[in-house]
C-alpha cells in the first residue's frame, strides 16, 4: 500500500508539472520583422521608418539569427530561463544569451516584446511573419 501511494505521488508530481519554457520556445520559433525600439538614457523611439533599417530576428529552438536589411549581421545561442528581473524585481521568462544579456520575453499571438533586463536598455517590439 505504502508502494502505490508512493507511485501515484511521483506520478501526479510528474504529471502535473507542465514544461512552460518548451511551450514559450515553441511560441518564440520563427522569423520576427522589427516594428518599434524604444529606452536608454534619452528615452528615444526608433522605428524602421525613422532608421531607413530593417531589422529581422531568426529564431531557432536554440539561437537567434539578426539581419539587418536583409544582411545576416549576427547569430547567438540562448536559452530560455525563468529568473528575478533586475528591473521589475520579480521573475520573469527571459532569453539569456550566450553573452549573458538578458532580455524578459512577453509573447501575445504574433506579437514579441523583448524588454533588456539592466537600466537603460532598450525594449523592442517585433511582428511574427
Amino acid at each position: 500500500m505504502k508502494n502505490i501511494i508512493l507511485s501515484i505521488l511521483v506520478l501526479s508530481v510528474f504529471f502535473s508539472c507542465s514544461n512552460d519554457d518548451e511551450s514559450l520556445n515553441d511560441n518564440l520559433v520563427g522569423n520576427w520583422n522589427w516594428k518599434s525600439s524604444s529606452g536608454g538614457i534619452a528615452g528615444i523611439t526608433e522605428t524602421p521608418e525613422t532608421t531607413g533599417n530593417t531589422i529581422n530576428l531568426e529564431i531557432t529552438k536554440d539561437s537567434i539569427f539578426n539581419y539587418l536589411n536583409g544582411t545576416l549581421s549576427g547569430k547567438t545561442a540562448y536559452t530560455i530561463e525563468t529568473k528575478e528581473s533586475l528591473l521589475f524585481n520579480e521573475m520573469s521568462d527571459m532569453i539569456i544569451r550566450e553573452n549573458g544579456f538578458r532580455q524578459i520575453i512577453n509573447i501575445s499571438k504574433d506579437q514579441l516584446i523583448l524588454v533588456g533586463d539592466c537600466y537603460d536598455c532598450f525594449s523592442s517590439e517585433y511582428v511574427k511573419e
